[in-house]
């Protein structure tokens, strides 16, 4: 069955998409969070950024372009659920990205003073860096169920058209055979 996308998968799409860049990805990289976690994804440092952010910057705009790209062929229950669990991973990644800007606010909101040196803050921080950053797998299970939708559905076609001919009946000869 094919499904298309809606428009609020769309918009989920690309804000996941930038939201695996800024503000997760960078605030991931820097300061305290950045030496609790080992650089998070920018790790590999500038440039390793930029190539995901042009990559990333070409699906949008693939995305906002043509409207069928992100449509695909949900054969079986199993892909349906890959798919729902990828949806509900961006969404949660997504929410998560814009929590990191309200950090001092939950932070207060939970432990109620900052704690000694700013404890509160530092464990929001990470908190909610850890949940921004399930965002990029939910993309990539989303992905992946596209994919094997799509392998379910023209697999199927191109094993019933093309038949393989057996080797003698190609009439391929040696060209130092005689004939």
């Amino acid at each position: 069955m094919k499904t298309e996308a809606s428009r609020s998968l769309k918009w989920l799409y690309c804000l996941t998409l930038i939201a695996v860049i800024f503000p997760s990805g960078v605030f991931g990289a820097a300061g305290w969070i950045g030496l609790a976690t080992g650089g998070g994804l920018f790790r590999g440092g500038i440039i390793m950024m930029l190539i995901l952010l042009g990559l990333f910057i070409y699906r949008i705009v693939l995305v906002v372009r043509h409207s069928h790209t992100l449509n695909a062929f949900i054969p079986g229950a199993r892909i349906k659920v890959m798919r729902r669990f990828g949806i509900f991973l961006m969404a949660v990644g997504l929410l998560g990205s814009f929590a990191i800007f309200l950090v001092k606010p939950i932070a207060l909101g939970i432990f109620g003073k900052p704690g000694d040196s700013g404890v509160a803050f530092f464990v929001t921080g990470m908190y909610l860096y850890l949940l921004s950053s399930v965002g990029f797998p939910g993309l990539l299970m989303f992905e992946a169920s596209r994919l094997f939708g799509f392998e379910a559905q023209f697999g199927v076609e191109v094993e019933e058209v093309s038949e393989p001919k057996p080797i003698h009946a190609l009439n391929i000869k040696h060209p130092r055979s005689e004939a």
